[in-house]
């Protein structure tokens, strides 16, 4: 009995071994031969997928299934090595694409805001059609590409303008972009130009650039602005200015030098133009050239006389001016800006009683100048002296009532903004000085809730 069950035992191991066999050469068999049937496939899928897509545009209401099968088709093999550098994979892959965007495109005229489920079908059919370009060698294959690239351009603008329309700048710019290349393409291969003249390749090109901007794509819109700089492009919208602006803007982040050529180009073709204006403004700001920027900012308030940014800058500027001299010693011309200064603020609030900006900076002009005149009196309190007493009292009157000067404004920019930290924080000192200790506290302890 015992060997018994050892045989049995033994004969299930022996067949359950055998299958195992049989299964292990079945699978290596299958997988063999679906690999030998797979090395042969591409170039078929890429007939067939050709053969799919006319019979689709034979009937293209009726065999819309071809269409997508072909899709299907080219996209599994078209990177496949053996297909790759064939010309006909990627004439037969924008052409595939340049019907589904046809498709796609019938959705967007009977509503604007259809979604489409293939919005980068133009830009497939371009990258597919450039590559064919690229591998065309008889005349015939060159006009074949043209003839599908002419068809691709139109939907690429439809495309664009779609994007734009809805917002999507970067579907914009790609499309936009795209019409430039298509038509590059066609001129460089003998074709007739998309875009018939220079203009309109520079308005191609301006609207490519604006888009990109607005995608927030800088590397790619910066190309398209020096273009229609090297083109002195410009139109009755002001194209022009926007072009130096941009590249100034854009620049302004890696390569100061070029930033600076292109605002002064373009303070130069545009001297009227406000924003590269302003532009320039700012980088003289930026830079602490103030001197150079008073007459700046005197020519932009002739420009815009109500914005009073501008004034409240102008003021900041001659305040900035005050404290150098200040820092030198020379009272005199500090003082000669100190009431610049104050006159700008001024013809701020009178305007708007309740600019938080002008107010605060009215305070600070007023506080700063009794920190100045304390520092004078501070050399004086040593001086025991009847001659040296008078002196002191009367620097230390003359503080005071600069300091009385600076608390109504910030008491009205607290107003404006109760939760200023700088405001609080010269309200708690007044106070101090003043000997309101009540009214100190208190700005002290909302000013440590803010921190």
């Amino acid at each position: 009995m015992k060997s018994n069950l050892i045989f049995f035992s033994l004969s299930i191991k022996l067949k359950h071994h055998s299958k195992m066999k049989n299964l292990i050469l079945f699978t290596l068999f299958s997988l063999l031969t679906s690999g030998l049937s797979f090395a042969q496939e591409p170039e078929k899928d890429v007939k067939k997928a050709d053969r799919l897509l006319g019979l689709y545009l034979l009937d293209t209401k009726g065999n819309k299934e071809k269409l997508e099968e072909a899709k299907k088709l080219i996209d599994g093999v078209y990177t496949n090595e053996a297909v790759a550098g064939m010309y006909k994979t990627w004439l037969v892959r924008g052409n595939i694409y340049n019907e589904v965007a046809g498709m796609e495109n019938t959705k967007l005229v009977l509503n604007a805001k259809a979604k489409l489920d293939n919005p980068n079908a133009p830009v497939i059919a371009l990258e597919s059609l450039t590559k064919a370009m690229s591998l065309a060698v008889k005349g015939y294959e060159k006009k074949d590409v043209i003839a599908s690239l002419q068809e691709t351009s139109q939907f690429l603008n439809n495309f664009g303008s779609n994007a734009y329309n809805n917002n999507d700048f970067i579907g914009a710019y790609k499309n936009f972009g795209g019409v430039l290349k298509a038509d590059k393409l066609i001129t460089e291969a003998g074709g007739k130009a998309i875009l018939q003249s220079k203009d309109d390749v520079n308005r191609q090109t301006y609207i490519t650039a604006i888009c990109a901007l607005s995608a927030k794509a800088d590397d790619d819109a910066l190309p398209y602005f020096e273009e229609l700089a090297a083109a002195n492009y410009t139109d009755s919208t002001g194209a022009g200015a926007v072009v130096y602006e941009s590249l100034y803007k854009l620049y302004e982040k890696k390569d100061n030098a070029k930033a600076e050529k292109y605002l002064a180009e373009g303070r130069t073709k545009y001297p009227e133009e406000t924003n590269l204006l302003f532009a320039e403004i700012n980088h003289f700001l930026k830079l602490g050239k103030l001197d150079e920027l008073i007459g700046k900012l005197k020519m932009a308030i002739e420009k815009e006389p109500n914005n009073l940014s501008i004034y409240n800058t102008l003021g900041n500027v001659y305040d900035n001016l005050c404290q150098k001299e200040w820092e030198k010693g020379d009272m005199g011309k500090a003082d000669e800006y100190f009431n610049e200064s104050l006159k700008n603020y001024a013809q701020v609030l009178a305007k708007d009683p309740n600019n938080g900006t002008a107010l605060y900076s009215s305070g600070a002009l007023y506080y700063n100048k009794a920190a100045i005149i304390s520092k004078e009196a501070n050399k004086l309190a040593n001086d025991y002296t009847k001659d040296g007493t008078r002196k002191y009292n009367e620097k230390k009157a003359e503080m005071e009532s600069y300091f009385d000067k600076a608390l109504p404004y910030f008491e009205r920019a607290d107003v404006v903004d109760n939760k200023d930290v700088n405001t609080l924080i010269a309200l708690k000192e007044i106070y101090a000085k003043k000997g309101n200790f009540e009214k100190s506290n208190a700005a002290k302890a909302r000013l440590e809730a803010l921190k």
